[in-house]
């Protein structure tokens, strides 16, 4: 009966006008929503799909269909520049009607290697899996996948499990598994009623559907009990239950439970906060059984439920010779199942025992506490009001108890604490009473009292919620069942212990007063953004045990901080290789989760030069991603041209293609053979099959490459490999390592921390956990654009610094920058020209290289962009070029070595696609220095990229700054004067031309 949505409803409201009834996967309960991040503020931005692309257990090589020459040709053949007119012609035509193959053809090449999953123990459901709400179950049920090409049987097992849920939630159990045990409790019992129950549950369903209600609120079945209860209850007080005539008034209440319940919830949930319960059911039972007595057609048992099973004695004995009821064994213990039996009104132990195991499949807390309310239930009623052998016998006075007692215990308050129990003891003895009033009140007029004691106690403790410390209250948006809430305020409670330095930060915390500790509210509302970066933090500073402690007491392993980054992700860039292996292997973290700037934790590793942690990511089935299949293509063309064999391999591992071609139509073979590295160029035509006919932009094959070289070397082993046309097929000595890698992980499984062996989860980093989680703290505040929340926080903490940098080097300019929070920019401008401090943070990159300025125009907030650059201009100049060398001289050469081709490629990118603003934005800011000359590794210049693409507006921004770039000439001896005229782009010629003379 529990009226929140759990699991499976993220976000939406329990009713269509109601507020929400679940809140997000950090903050509540949910199992499986990951791909979304915990901070819902910092997604405005657009953002990448965070599920994992499927994969298929036989791998078929994305690129090994590019083999064949001819093919190659007829796919990248628009390269070819110089050839004839007629040819040109007909390259025109081609490429305008092979356009969308031509994208289809390069998405499939560049899939990096989706097809290979050996991974995939984190996905498979479980017996657990059927446990709980099911969560996992029901995404499989929504997938696309699922009876892919059977629609009506897809809506069909949806709907059929959103009605066992609504006959689970009758005792609070939103599983469609325990609702069906349920039903087979029912059946053994009466099947007759059983079944006017479920056909109760269909038609509120159903109705909910018509009339459009909440889509999400239906699936949970909270549309559903209440018609059940209406159904069974109509056709238990009436004559003839085994007649069809039942069917129209259970037909039109349960219809009418639905409406009822929306009617209700508007008054109680959005103004009072409070669960309607069975209390639409109730309505609607009294109306047709109160209406029904002036009915002609219809009838109702007015005796059928005895009144004098309500009542005490009639005749009070003196204190005297009053002498105690006695009672059977036999009758008491058969009462305790029969009471929960008696909540379906069928009259059976048996039913009553089937009922409990069905509650056990969703929560045994909940099993056990309905077990507990029948107990205390049915020896408070004998005890206190000695009533009669056979209303004890049937459980006539156990049931409000059992639905009091799951509600208090665990389901609308956090089951801790001594005192809770207490609670519950009194809320079942009460309940008792009110029944006992109810009953009296109702007798007159021969109606039952139905569930309405169980739902005014419910009603009255839930009211007092918050007016006692001793009583943890859950908010009606974050019900699911007790084991998550325990789960989470555990959870809470560590975050507390950890979060302890910030008790006197009262605006961040959202608090009133100064003086007073963080409570476990306060925590509870900030959970969603404190969580994640708590997670991040200790997985980039190598501390296992307070990453795992915080894992095993509920956190969510791939909740997501502000720039979407998993624990993983920080995990992977850190190069930290147990903490990957206990987040893949025990807490089944998503491998390939994509952050906010498209990066998969593989794809991290790698850009970092974390080697080591490649093949063990890629056998545990991590990927690279998709949109990065052109920045992979560049490295490997940049790894082949400075003969880095190693970084060659593990990206051929990992599913790049070798035969994709850079901007300049040049695969990894040209680079290697223009580089002479004779090592490279046998691995890739041996071992990857790397095409030797594909032409470059200059129509130059590899072996045209290897021919103009001093040393004929390579170019013979060419000409040999070519002329015995071999046929090698792809069998890596990597896949066989990855192969082996795995089988060892699989047999001998992930090594557990042993006893006396605490030294290994020792905290590796220098900094301390406060150092770490201020930067992220204040980066939170700058990005909702909270300007006296940052204010505060300076103010608490003196020894910070504006300039400081969170576990990815993002200061609070970047995040403001790529939110577009003018006001936080302006903070700290004028927060650093108050203190006479430079202002560094505008030039400062982050992990991937981009600065403030960058991530304002990445985003489109150009009025951001333009107040930094103006800060620039009126602030003293700073030496951007020691910045970035002060922090090369701190990171591995090979990351330093990424970083420069990065912003290489970065440089070329913006000059291809005329993004003439941006280019000017970061000139002027000196993120890029008009005296260096970021040529590639072809010696293109972004001078000679924005002439060969007729971007005249790039041209002139790059004049203007005096970029020394005009003259400089490629590996084919052309300049950018040469690559205007090649295209016949007149006005790019003639301002060249007027600028060189």
């Amino acid at each position: 009966m529990t009226q929140s949505p759990t699991d499976i409803v993220p976000n939406k409201s329990q009713f269509s006008t109601g507020p929400t009834c679940s809140s997000h996967t950090c903050v509540t309960f949910h199992i499986d929503e990951t791909h979304e991040s915990s901070v819902e503020a910092y997604r405005k931005q657009p953002t990448r799909n965070n599920s994992p692309e499927p994969f298929v257990a036989n791998e078929i090589r994305s690129w090994s269909s590019f083999t064949n020459g001819s093919v190659v040709k007829q796919v990248l053949g628009e390269f070819d520049k110089k050839a004839s007119n007629k040819r040109l012609q007909q390259m025109n035509a081609y490429r305008t009607s092979k356009a969308q193959e031509k994208r289809s053809n390069r998405s499939r090449s560049a899939l990096i290697d989706r097809k290979k999953y050996y991974y995939r123990r984190h996905s498979k459901l479980t017996c657990y899996s059927f446990c709980g709400t099911m969560s996992n179950v029901n995404e499989i049920f929504t997938c696309k996948q699922f009876l892919r090409g059977h629609p009506c049987l897809q809506t069909l097992f949806i709907f059929i499990d959103s009605c066992f849920r609504g006959m689970g939630q009758v005792m609070f159990a939103n599983n469609p598994l325990s609702g069906f045990v349920i039903t087979i409790g029912l059946m053994v019992g009466q099947w007759q009623l059983a079944l006017y129950g479920l056909f109760g549950t269909i038609v509120s369903t159903l109705t909910a559907h018509i009339i459009g209600l909440d889509y999400r609120s239906i699936r949970a079945g909270l549309y559903g009990y209440n018609g059940c209860l209406t159904a069974m209850a109509i056709a238990h007080f009436s004559f003839g239950p085994n007649s069809a005539q039942s069917i129209v008034p259970i037909a039109l209440m349960s219809a009418c439970s639905s409406i009822f319940l929306v009617a209700i919830g508007k008054i109680l949930v959005d103004r009072l906060g409070l669960s309607p319960f069975t209390f639409s059911s109730q309505l609607c039972s009294f109306i047709w059984l109160l209406g029904a007595l002036k009915s002609r057609y219809f009838f109702v048992n007015g005796t059928f439920w005895a009144p004098e099973s309500f009542t005490t004695f009639a005749e009070k004995l003196n204190l005297s010779n009053m002498t105690a009821v006695r009672y059977s064994s036999i009758d008491i213990v058969i009462g305790f199942p029969t009471s929960i039996s008696e909540i379906y009104f069928i009259d059976s132990a048996w039913t009553g025992i089937i009922i409990l195991v069905g509650i056990l499949i969703c929560s045994p807390v909940l099993a056990f506490f309905a077990l507990f309310g029948a107990i205390t239930g049915q020896l408070s009623a004998a005890c206190l009001l000695g009533l009669p052998t056979k209303a004890i016998h049937m459980g006539l006075w156990g049931y409000n108890s059992a639905l009091v007692c799951q509600a208090l215990g665990g389901m609308f308050f956090v089951l801790s604490g001594c005192h809770i129990w207490l609670f519950i003891l009194f809320g079942s003895v009460l309940t008792v009473l009110v029944q006992a009033a109810i009953s009296t009140l109702f007798s007159p007029i021969g109606m039952p009292a139905l569930m309405l004691p169980s739902t005014l106690i419910c009603w009255m403790f839930c009211l007092m919620a918050g007016s006692s410390k001793n009583m943890v209250a859950v908010k009606l948006t974050d019900i699911s069942i007790p084991e998550e809430h325990l789960r989470r305020f555990r959870l809470t409670n560590l975050v507390k212990t950890h979060f302890e330095f910030l008790n006197n930060l009262s605006t961040i915390l959202e608090k009133t007063g100064h003086d007073e500790d963080i409570s476990v509210e306060d925590l509870a509302k900030i959970e969603a953004e404190f969580v994640p970066i708590l997670l991040c933090s200790y997985a980039h500073q190598n501390d296992l045990r307070n990453l795992k402690t915080l894992l095993n007491e509920g956190a969510d392993v791939n909740s997501t901080d502000y720039d979407l980054r998993s624990p993983l992700h920080l995990a992977a860039c850190a190069g930290n290789t147990e903490v990957c292996l206990m987040l893949i292997r025990m807490f089944r973290a998503n491998v390939n989760m994509i952050d906010e700037f498209g990066g998969t934790p593989l794809y991290d590793a790698f850009c970092h030069g974390n080697f080591h942690l490649i093949s063990f990511l890629y056998a545990l089935g991590a990927r690279m991603p998709v949109d990065k299949a052109k920045e992979l293509t560049f490295y490997l063309c940049v790894f082949a041209f400075e003969g880095n064999l190693e970084a060659v391999q593990y990206l051929i591992a990992c599913g790049v293609n070798p035969n994709l071609t850079d901007y300049n139509g040049r695969t990894a073979l040209h680079l290697a053979v223009c580089s002479n590295h004779i090592s490279v160029v046998k691995y890739l035509v041996e071992e990857c099959n790397s095409s030797l006919t594909i032409v470059d932009v200059y129509l130059q094959t590899p072996i045209q490459e290897a021919r103009s070289l001093p040393d004929t070397h390579i170019a013979n082993y060419l000409q040999r490999w070519r002329d015995n046309s071999s046929k090698i097929t792809t069998t890596q000595e990597l896949d066989r390592i990855l192969e082996d890698m795995l089988d060892q992980y699989d047999n001998d499984g992930p090594e557990e921390e042993e006893d006396g062996k605490d030294e290994s989860f020792i905290n590796h980093s220098s900094v301390s956990i406060e150092e770490s989680l201020l930067p992220a703290l204040f980066c939170t505040a700058a990005a909702e654009g909270d300007v006296r929340q940052m204010a505060d926080f300076l103010e608490q903490f003196p020894e910070f610094c504006v300039n400081s940098v969170d576990y990815d080097f993002r200061s609070a300019a970047h995040v403001a920058a790529a939110e577009g929070q003018l006001r936080s920019i302006q903070f700290l401008y004028q927060y650093s020209y108050s203190r006479k401090q430079d202002l560094s943070w505008i030039y400062r990159e982050d992990r991937w290289g981009f600065t403030s300025i960058e991530e304002a125009f990445r985003y489109g907030h150009y009025e951001v962009a333009n107040y930094l650059i103006e800060c620039v201009r009126n602030g003293e100049k700073v030496n951007t070029t020691d910045i970035a060398r002060r922090r090369s001289s701190t990171i591995k050469p090979v990351l330093a070595s990424m970083n420069q081709w990065r912003k290489v490629l970065r440089f070329a990118t913006l000059a291809s696609e005329n993004e003439a603003e941006l280019i000017n934005g970061l000139l002027a800011s000196g993120v890029f220095s008009p005296l260096e000359l970021y040529a590639d590794y072809d010696g293109r210049s972004p001078m000679h990229f924005a002439a060969a693409n007729g971007n005249l507006d790039v041209i002139k921004v790059l004049l203007r700054y005096g970029y020394d770039g005009k003259t400089h000439k490629d590996r084919w001896g052309n300049c950018a004067l040469d690559e205007a005229r090649r295209k016949k782009f007149a006005e790019i010629v003639d301002l060249l031309n007027d600028d060189i003379v």
